[in-house]
């Protein structure tokens, strides 16, 4: 099982990222064996490690609470964690300043600390300062005060925050890439970069079913830094799949995660994803946005940005992401023009359109017939429907498989966000929302096997990762969708589009 939790919160998810790299640098300076950080050689440090663990229970407590909160009482350890007294002698280093008027004694404290220091910091609060220096001249191992300035640069000099490089369109025939081969086979996996032994497996598993293409929907843990998305998304794509023999083209979304330090390094992956050579230059991802066209003309998998107006780390718990105004304008131009030349879309996406299992934003507030739905994408979806034909809709954010019924005008909605963040069953992952009326999304429910969605993993804690193959057929315009999980090399659902 994947030693990695992960929280849904900004600084949270930001404080994560550095306490891997706090971790490496106190490993790599006291020489620490692999035994001794409670990790496995070559893999990204885990909740096995002390600091490690320490971020995810900090990251844990921040969530559900207004930004800029404090921490509540730290939560129990995740599994597999070192208890506090075990963290404290990795993290604290003989012969440190003690701070004048508070001594910390744990690693959890020290993220904590670390937590508090980075958001005063990006917020320029007044007590920014002063958190810095209680941080300093605390028993905190030091690496944790001189990490904190690298992920400042993310936002700018002194919390002044960089702008996120989107990049817009000049013309309407921008970042259409009619490069799929004939009735292509692609690949589509959600949350999948965590660079896990668990997403290793998963994409080994998608390689055998020898894929045209690779598309991502989105997130690579914890923040999207730029060694996370070489380390934890590149490095491992390409290895699994031999690029250098077998150029495989790759595409990826934009999800949350990679946006919580500012998208330089999903923005700086997307160069790296197809160079040429070996690829040709029309399989270049130039933008968080895209077109991908069957080259006759069947077939259109049409990927959104919905994470550009979810990044921000002092943003609203309350609000729902939506499509940037320009970026809705295109894609609505390329449902009509493709759908005008005999083509079907399959849209793309991170965030939900809608969910039974899972909350959007604050639904207690909206109308009942809103509660279960993104009200913003929905307008959209609308839009879009009008513009042509739209024959499913792909996203991933929720770790869950999620298959529904139609609903709303959309014919196939489904969640493919189980790539390879562990779901716990002990947390009931698959109960419907609390709160939701009954005209709700409805999942599907596999006649021969009532147990749909998904079938617990080998060890039984967990619910198994998965991903879907889409097998396009590109004389009838149909295609099929398979649906896979880690127990088998067996579809568990296939589909007809």
């Amino acid at each position: 099982m994947s030693q990695i939790r992960t929280a849904r919160h900004d600084i949270g998810s930001l404080v994560q990222s550095m306490s891997e790299d706090v971790a490496r640098r106190i490993d790599a300076r006291t020489g620490a064996s692999s035994d001794e950080r409670g990790t496995t050689e070559g893999q990204r440090p885990n909740v096995n490690h002390p600091v490690v663990a320490a971020a995810a229970r900090v990251a844990e407590s921040l969530e559900g609470k207004p930004k800029g909160a404090a921490p509540a009482a730290p939560p129990s350890p995740a599994a597999g964690a070192a208890p506090a007294s075990a963290a404290a002698a990795v993290s604290t280093p003989a012969g440190a300043a003690a701070a004048p008027d508070r001594v910390v004694k744990t690693v959890e404290e020290c993220a904590d600390l670390a937590a508090r220091v980075l958001e005063a910091k990006l917020k320029r609060a007044p007590d920014a300062e002063e958190l810095a220096n209680e941080l300093q001249f605390s028993t905190c191992d030091p690496e944790w005060a001189s990490t904190i300035p690298d992920y400042l640069d993310y936002f700018g000099v002194d919390g002044k925050k960089k702008p996120i490089p989107y990049v817009r369109y000049k013309s309407l025939d921008d970042f259409v890439l009619p490069t799929l081969p004939a009735n292509a086979t692609v690949a589509l996996v959600g949350d999948w970069g965590t660079g896990t032994v668990d997403a290793r497996r998963i994409l080994e598993q998608v390689a055998r079913h020898r894929p045209d293409v690779l598309i991502h929907l989105g997130d690579i843990y914890y923040s999207g830094t730029p060694d996370e998305c070489q380390r934890y998304f590149l490095d491992v794509v390409d290895e699994v799949f031999d690029r250098r023999s077998r150029p495989i083209p790759v595409y990826t979304l934009t999800g949350n995660h990679d946006m919580y330090c500012g998208g330089v390094g999903y923005y700086g992956l997307l160069p790296k994803l197809n160079p040429s050579p070996p690829f040709s230059a029309a399989q270049a991802q130039g933008a968080s946005y895209f077109a991908l066209r069957s080259t006759d003309g069947a077939w259109q998998l049409l990927a959104m940005d919905t994470s550009l107006h979810d990044h921000d780390p002092f943003a609203g718990d309350k609000d729902v992401t939506y499509l940037d105004p320009d970026e809705e304008a295109w894609h609505i131009d390329k449902v009509r023009r493709f759908t005008a030349q005999g083509g079907r879309t399959v849209l793309l996406s991170h965030h939900q359109l809608f969910s039974a299992l899972e909350a959007i934003g604050d639904y207690r507030s909206r109308p009942a017939d809103q509660q279960a739905i993104n009200p913003r994408l929905f307008a959209t979806f609308q839009k879009l429907q009008q513009a042509g034909d739209v024959a499913a809709w792909f996203w991933g954010h929720e770790h869950k498989l999620g298959i529904y019924q139609p609903w709303r005008g959309l014919a196939k909605g489904r969640c493919i966000g189980h790539g390879a963040i562990p779901t716990f069953r002990v947390d009931d992952p698959y109960k419907i929302l609390d709160g939701l009326g009954a005209d709700r999304p409805q999942p599907v429910a596999d006649p021969a096997d009532p147990s749909l969605p998904l079938q617990p993993a080998a060890d039984d804690q967990v619910y198994a990762h998965g991903f879907a193959i889409l097998q396009l057929d590109d004389r009838d315009r149909s295609a099929t969708a398979s649906y896979y999980q880690e127990t088998s090399d067996q579809a568990m659902w296939v589909e007809r589009l």
